[in-house]
């Protein structure tokens, strides 16, 4: 089903054995409780450096680029990086750090709060994307 919700996603809409489905921030939040509130951020966008610093052991600070071994992380985040990567990330590259990871970790640490249903529309819709390009292929 997911497959086929996947393939046949335009535009924020799906129709699968006649029932029609609307994705959006505000769909994603109330069938999952989440508020529908925070920043509206996606991956592309960029997350300042300065920001990184606090999750980040000091003696790798200086050696960061746009992605980074997850060695570098403070041991202290791990188990929250960890849970960021495995339910947030699509990569499946789990010894890597994007800035995206910093920016859920500054969201779950409450540093920086995000808008998450916008996150996983975004995310949702990326995905689609690449999934419909790939089987066309």
């Amino acid at each position: 089903m997911v497959r086929l919700f996947v393939l046949h996603l335009h535009n924020g809409q799906v129709t699968l054995a006649g029932v029609n489905f609307t994705l959006t921030p505000k769909t994603i939040s109330q069938e999952t409780g989440i508020l529908n509130v925070g920043e509206e951020w996606n991956k592309r966008q960029q997350v300042e450096k300065v920001h990184y610093e606090p999750y980040i052991r000091p003696n790798y600070v200086k050696q960061l680029s746009r992605v980074f071994p997850f060695r570098f992380l403070k041991e202290s985040y791990a188990p929250s990086m960890r849970l960021i990567t495995r339910y947030f990330s699509c990569e499946g590259r789990f010894s890597r750090l994007y800035a995206y990871h910093i920016r859920l970790l500054m969201h779950f640490t409450r540093v920086k709060m995000m808008n998450i249903p916008y996150f996983m529309c975004r995310n949702i819709e990326k995905m689609t994307t690449l999934v419909q390009n790939n089987t066309s292929k």
